[in-house]
């Protein structure tokens, strides 16, 4: 769980309604999530992410035997975010991690790397609030150095 959730970047919601159909692996080792529901998918089109090896090699240790029918994760979404917390605080990274923080940790990630705001948007559409301010906020959060607070506004208004 804590290894899809960022390689996907997916939302607690999201994580617990996985089933083992929408996984398919790919021939070299990775695979793809067919992600069915979405807060930034309205129209219910289904969006595909990305499964890095590692994360396949940990789903194939977890599934024991389930059908395809049967949910990957099998937790509730307090569940998933409660167990992030512990794995967090096992860690010694200490308070502060929530459900969200596998998400936000890749976009920083991503963002850290060069990715531009745009291409961060279409890997996972930063969230649209009613407050437009949370949404530059959260974007900001998540740039580089290299770029600004009117980078932000200008992408998001």
């Amino acid at each position: 769980m804590i290894c899809l959730m960022p390689d996907a970047m997916l939302r607690v919601s999201e994580t617990e309604a996985v089933k083992w159909e929408d996984i398919e692996v790919q021939a070299d080792g990775p695979g793809r999530l067919m992600i069915r529901r979405s807060r930034t998918d309205p129209e219910r089109e289904g969006e595909i992410a990305f499964i890095s090896r590692l994360t396949m090699k940990s789903l194939n240790t977890i599934q024991n035997g389930a059908t395809d029918s049967d949910r990957a994760i099998g937790l509730r979404p307090n569940q998933i975010s409660r167990r992030i917390k512990q794995a967090a605080w096992i860690a010694g990274l200490g308070n502060g991690f929530s459900g969200h923080s596998p998400r936000i940790g890749m976009a920083r990630d991503l963002a850290r790397a060069g990715t531009e705001l745009t291409s961060l948007k279409s890997q996972a559409p930063l969230p649209v609030h009613l407050n437009k301010g949370t949404t530059i906020h959260f974007a900001h959060a998540v740039l580089s150095e290299s770029s600004t607070l009117n980078d932000v506004k200008t992408e998001i208004t």
